[in-house]
């Protein structure tokens, strides 16, 4: 049997002749050759040594191929599905859901197809094998609960028929493809503590600000950033170095939050990750400030490892790869600008849905991106409690590498970039009055001890904490139902997501 099949895959001839003048991405091929080998041992006992077996053989080979592939070729141009998603806006914990349907324009029936899906989402199952009469069609849908945040590819897909004998097989090919954003659930996060002499309201602290006015009595060493337009030019000739005028005046709004996702420093898998936990945390501290009473204008930056960082713009969004940055080819810097408004929200979670871990240190993150981050901001820091030393890397103390970026936060503060931290703590089973809960609130860790010497704010969360969502929004789709006897009923329903 081998052997015959080897030797009927040398005939491209034959193959190129069932295919030819088929659809584009169409293909025939024929399963089961071993009973036309039969073909010539009985047309040449028929003419040398004549006997109806021999004439009803030939005819039964004859019309049972010809039949098969009559039928197939003519599945080739009347039969066909469709998929269709229901939704456009998906977060992590969302129900996603594609309707199919099978559409046979034939007078003869389709007895079996098989679909088969390519999709790359998770856990994503929508292979089937159905079935049709002829000139009708076929429903049916798959539904899958999205519990991972991310970009993702629905399709393309293909659909495989056969004709009753088994003989020969039809394989579409569909270049269908849908691109699925899963964005980060967005929670109520308690009160965050940023730097006082940066939060809104009345609350004020006079800071210097250098070159924003003619008259100053004092001046500092010109760092990026500083305008020349405010240069001392009478100081600078008598040190050899430019200086610039500076004096006291009340910071900006702007908040840069700052995303370490260095995967050395994290632990955990899947959704109960301390990397999963600190991009919910980025996502939800995002909306608030955007949405809060103040208005902020916020900003992210971060790091991503290049396999999935793929680059999703929404209306407006803009996500800027800056390689200088991050100083490794295997890894990109996402930065974007501080803007106010919803639209901005939306812009940030379309750039944290594709991200994954890194190598970047984030110490090294905050060293190379002194220039971009500006003076008079806000900087939230989310990041791993405690830290450890890169792979193939020599091993460090998790001590010095929170001293590193500690001493980062203490530099850009002199820089005028007052910081604030949010420590992500690993899942651990709290016991509270009523029974087993975790909490948010944990007690002060050996590293907010050290953030409280600098003078920097800083709060714990542990992974898992029971945080209310606030990402939803009401929706409306079809449900079909059957009736005892035999009747579709279709209606539509009204549900809030998120």
């Amino acid at each position: 049997m081998t052997y015959l099949r080897r030797l009927g895959d040398s005939w491209p001839s034959l193959h190129a002749l069932l295919n030819r003048g088929l659809p584009f991405r169409s293909e025939i091929s024929m399963q089961v050759r071993w009973p036309l080998f039969l073909l010539p041992i009985a047309l040449f006992n028929q003419i040398f040594a004549p006997h109806p077996v021999w004439l009803v053989l030939l005819i039964v080979l004859v019309c049972i191929y010809g039949i098969g592939y009559l039928w197939v070729r003519g599945q080739a141009w009347d039969v066909g599905v469709s998929r269709s998603r229901v939704g456009a806006l998906l977060v992590a914990g969302d129900s996603l859901r594609e309707d199919f349907e099978l559409q046979n324009n034939s007078h003869l029936p389709v007895l079996w197809a098989e679909f088969t899906d390519l999709s790359e989402l998770p856990g994503y199952d929508a292979n089937r094998v159905v079935a049709c009469g002829g000139t009708s069609s076929y429903r049916w849908h798959t539904e899958i609960l999205c519990g991972q945040r991310g970009v993702y590819r629905l399709g393309p897909h293909r659909l495989g028929l056969a004709d009753p004998f088994g003989l020969f097989r039809l394989e579409i090919g569909y270049d269908y493809v849908d691109t699925v954003l899963i964005y980060p659930r967005v929670v109520y996060l308690p009160p965050i503590q940023l730097p006082h002499g940066n939060s809104g309201g009345s609350d004020r602290r006079r800071r210097p600000l250098r070159g924003a006015f003619a008259r100053s009595p004092f001046v500092d060493e010109y760092r990026p950033g500083d305008s020349l337009r405010y240069v001392h030019w009478p100081t600078t000739a008598h040190r050899g170095r430019l200086m610039v005028k500076e004096l006291e005046i009340e910071p900006s709004g702007d908040v840069w939050i700052v995303l370490d996702l260095n995967s050395a420093a994290h632990s955990g898998e899947g959704a109960a990750s301390t990397l999963e936990f600190a991009i919910v945390l980025a996502a939800s501290l995002t909306a608030e400030l955007l949405s809060g009473r103040d208005r902020r204008a916020v900003g992210l930056l971060t790091t991503s490892g290049v396999e999935r960082a793929i680059q999703h713009s929404a209306d407006s969004a803009q996500l800027t790869a800056t390689d200088s940055l991050v100083g490794d080819p295997a890894d990109r810097a996402v930065l974007l600008p501080p803007m106010a408004g919803q639209a901005q929200l939306w812009n940030v979670l379309a750039a944290l849905a594709p991200v994954r871990g890194s190598d970047v240190p984030l110490s090294s993150l905050l060293r190379n991106s002194r220039d971009g981050l500006g003076r008079r901001r806000t900087m939230v820091v989310i990041t791993p409690q405690g830290a450890t030393s890169a792979p193939n890397q020599p091993a460090v103390p998790p001590a010095n590498l929170d001293e590193e970026w500690l001493a980062e936060l203490v530099h850009l503060r002199a820089q005028g970039l007052d910081s604030s931290v949010i420590l992500v703590a690993p899942a651990e089973a709290e016991a509270g009055e009523g029974g087993s809960e975790k909490r948010v609130d944990v007690a002060a860790s050996p590293m907010q001890s050290r953030l409280a010497q600098q003078e920097l704010p800083a709060q714990l969360f542990r992974v898992g904490a029971p945080l209310q969502t606030v990402l939803t929004f009401r929706r409306k789709r079809t449900v079909t139902r059957t009736t005892p006897s035999g009747g579709v009923v279709t209606y539509e329903v009204e549900e809030e997501v998120g």
